[in-house]
């Protein structure tokens, strides 16, 4: 499966870097969270997570495939891989035009009922949506 409907251009920023002169490990896991942030705001039914029960990331990896070093501008694709009955689960490719291929994440999140503080089965609506964005059924 190779398809993502989602994108975003990441510009990097002179201070993502470290001082081994590359990306910071951990600022590509805030570019995944920009990612994420996109593709729920593609959806009018979960864009600023304004319900009852909001997405909340339960754990998240990153592959790194090169370095990246300022300037760049990268370029993050995202969809959901799997859908579950209270959670999801999302992947990331980051792709620089200087080295190609440079990290890849995915990531489960959970819904949690804000007042109840647990988490709860997906709504329809939500399921119906990233069925929509994902153009399948899971």
């Amino acid at each position: 499966m190779n398809n993502f409907k989602v994108q975003l251009k990441q510009t990097v920023a002179w201070g993502d870097m470290d001082a081994f002169g590359h990306v910071n490990n951990t600022v590509y896991l805030k570019y995944f969270e920009s990612a994420r942030v996109r593709y729920f705001d593609t959806i009018p039914q979960l864009a600023g997570f304004k319900g009852a029960a909001i997405p909340v990331l339960a754990n998240i990896t990153c592959n790194f495939k090169k370095p990246v070093v300022y300037p760049d501008c990268l370029d993050l694709k995202v969809r959901v891989s799997k859908l579950g009955h209270a959670s999801l689960q999302m992947e990331c490719e980051m792709w620089s035009p200087k080295v190609g291929l440079a990290a890849v994440a995915s990531c489960t999140i959970v819904l949690v009922d804000v007042a109840k503080g647990h988490s709860v089965r997906m709504p329809i609506e939500w399921r119906e949506a990233i069925e929509a964005v994902e153009e399948r059924k899971f």
